[in-house]
């Protein structure tokens, strides 16, 4: 039987929109079942999905609020879970970004997650300092860590 997966994100800018269809393009293409869904169009029954990916951006210190509301779901506990971030952090400082945003979640909801990742996020353009930040988004690497994390999945 094929695991079924759900990859739920929220955006504001496009980064974690581009980051979430990465993931879920190279999950179909590793024979998992996934469904992609904007958290902002739809709320998901995780209760359904064997495997949660979920992920959000940050904006002005603010980690998107319908991405908590997953967290908090207490079937969660009997999930396969991963978690993905967008920010302008994560451009240059990507573990800064898992330690600043991330790990205080995990920590308030208990959480046992698979795997973590952060990716750089769009700085708006009059905030861009730099070349880098303006074209920041490399959903490359979203796919490289959704690969890892299909052979995590697999081989246990």
């Amino acid at each position: 039987m094929t695991a079924k997966v759900l990859v739920a994100y929220q955006t504001k800018e496009g980064a974690s929109e581009q980051y979430a269809g990465a993931i879920a393009g190279t999950m179909k293409a590793k024979g998992f079942d996934v469904d992609l869904i904007d958290l902002k169009k739809a709320k998901p029954d995780i209760r359904q999905y064997d495997i949660v990916i979920v992920g959000a951006g940050v904006k002005i210190s603010l980690v998107y609020g319908k991405w908590k509301s997953i967290l908090k779901k207490k079937e969660l506990a009997n999930k396969k879970l991963a978690m993905f971030l967008t920010s302008g952090t994560a451009i240059e400082e990507p573990d800064k970004a898992i330690e600043k945003w991330v790990q205080p979640l995990i920590d308030k909801y208990k959480l046992k997650p698979l795997a973590v990742g952060s990716f750089p996020g769009k700085v708006p353009e009059k905030f861009a300092e730099t070349e880098a930040q303006k074209n920041a988004v490399k959903p490359e690497l979203a796919s490289a860590w959704a690969e890892e994390l299909a052979m995590k999945l697999k081989e246990g």
